[in-house]
């Protein structure tokens, strides 16, 4: 009797000792995952928090960076807008819508009967000015002539040189710019006066001038304000140009 009282006692024992045990091996995986978890996501909330913090000093840098340049920039803002007015009287320049003046030539071309009758070439003048003229404009601007001018009519690359008249060449008029122009007309040229007055005495333009009883006389004249060639006052072009919409 004693001895299976003790038996169940041992039983009993071993029975509580193994759900002890299998109690305390369940639970320690259990707490070991539930650790690594927690590690991982504050590892993850971590990293999340240095990116953040990386873009916000990047954010920052930048920022400053334009800070720095919008305070150079106002301590410079007279010397931006004089650069900019320089850099736009230069393309006014360069089109023609402005006055200049500087070393040139002037050519005074008129009707001088004193000279020489030729009936080959008398006359002939009259009938081909605007050639004339074209020829010695060219020749001018392909050698040195920075602006040029006739009668004061300012020539730009939209520039016309036209005969405008009749049957009768003594009817005929110039036109410059579409702006009639007469006798005797002045070619204001602005620019290198060696190099056009040595291109004129190449294409013996005062003795082919002297043959149609036209004088020419070609003067220089140095210096910063030697001639004036005054600005192109006609419409540009594009002006009549209008913007289509597309939509």
């Amino acid at each position: 009797m004693q001895k299976r009282a003790f038996i169940w006692s041992l039983t009993g024992v071993s029975t509580l000792l193994g759900f002890m045990l299998t109690v305390q091996f369940s639970s320690h995986p259990k707490s070991s995952a539930d650790s690594l978890s927690s590690y991982l996501d504050l590892r993850d909330q971590v990293q999340e928090q240095m990116a953040e913090n990386q873009a916000l000093e990047q954010e920052i840098a930048k920022q400053n960076a334009l800070l720095l340049q919008y305070q150079s920039a106002s301590g410079q803002t007279n010397e931006m807008l004089h650069t900019l007015q320089q850099d736009a009287k230069a393309v006014e320049e360069a089109a023609g819508t402005t006055s200049v003046s500087g070393p040139g030539i002037t050519i005074k071309i008129q009707f001088d009967p004193t000279l020489p009758y030729d009936p080959k070439y008398s006359g002939l003048f009259e009938q081909t000015a605007d050639q004339e003229l074209g020829q010695i404009v060219n020749w001018l601007f392909a050698n040195g002539a920075q602006a040029i001018s006739i009668n004061g009519q300012r020539l730009v690359t939209t520039s016309s040189i036209r005969l405008v008249g009749g049957l009768d060449p003594t009817t005929n008029i110039l036109q410059i710019n579409t702006n009639p122009v007469t006798s005797p007309y002045v070619i204001t040229a602005m620019g290198d006066i060696n190099r056009m007055q040595a291109i004129l005495t190449v294409n013996n333009v005062q003795t082919d001038l002297n043959l149609m009883q036209e004088d020419c006389i070609i003067q220089a004249h140095p210096g910063a304000h030697g001639v004036t060639v005054p600005g192109y006052t006609g419409q540009l072009p594009g002006h009549w140009a209008k913007e289509v919409n597309q939509g």
